[in-house]
């Protein structure tokens, strides 16, 4: 097999991978859609009444575009941790853009893997869902090279899109 001179050589050494999905889908039942056609119908009728109209459609639209992709199944993806960094969703962090990380672990309803990156001066948070993985594998190896934010909680988002199930 010939070898393609223009694409770089990989010379990062696995030490450890797994298939993961990019979200933990939650089931919702009855009542829960019940529920919510109730509050938007009512963020509907609100705006009708209160004589905004673009505050209606916004909301239409809302619930348009989550009864679209809310059957959507997660894709998987490939987490790998290398010796030279992290690689998730196609995308390679390398360990110097790693700020920090932090596992959150309270099975079997969070068990995600989060790194804060920095991009031109901003955090921005990966989240990893470790699908079985062992916590403290990932921890053991991270730990060699980034700094852990231990007892971080999960972030504010992610808590209220697993509480208002939305995925």
């Amino acid at each position: 097999m010939k070898k393609d001179k223009n694409k770089p050589q990989d010379h990062r050494q696995i030490l450890m991978e797994w298939e993961t999905p990019e979200f933990i889908p939650t089931p919702r039942g009855k009542l829960w859609y019940i529920v919510a056609g109730l509050i938007m119908t009512s963020f509907v009728a609100y705006g009708i009444i209160s004589d905004n109209l673009t505050m209606s459609i916004v909301f239409v639209m809302l619930a348009a575009v989550f009864m679209l992709v809310e059957n959507r199944k997660p894709r998987m993806f490939k987490a790998v941790i290398t010796d030279m960094g992290i690689e998730c969703r196609g995308v390679f962090y390398p360990y110097h853009h790693i700020n920090a990380f932090w596992v959150v672990y309270h099975p079997p309803v969070v068990q995600v893997l989060y790194l804060r990156i920095v991009e031109h001066r901003h955090y921005k948070h990966i989240r990893i869902e470790l699908n079985g993985e062992s916590p403290q594998a990932v921890r053991d190896l991270l730990l060699k090279e980034v700094p852990e934010l231990e007892g971080a909680p999960e972030p504010l988002s992610d808590g209220f899109v697993r509480l208002f199930k939305l995925h």
